[in-house]
């Protein structure tokens, strides 16, 4: 019992945690609207693909987190 609970609020952590650092990288890349030199180019498509990636990463622990809660 107390592995399970551990477990879950382990879980819980981690999608509180990737659940902020995408809502971080959402809203900063809004607000940067300012136009950026030609060097910077690559920086703006790996924000990009890390955004992304991150959305992936909270969602997939949202649903685990779900699935630990109700099955």
């Amino acid at each position: 019992m107390t592995i399970w609970l551990l477990n879950t609020i382990g879980l819980l952590a981690t999608t509180i945690a990737a659940l902020f650092v995408f809502l971080h990288l959402h809203r900063s890349g809004r607000a940067a609207s300012k136009p950026l030199p030609a060097e910077c180019a690559g920086l703006v498509r790996d924000r990009r693909l890390l955004t992304i990636t991150m959305g992936l990463l909270a969602g997939w622990f949202v649903i685990q987190y779900a699935a630990v809660l109700f099955l």
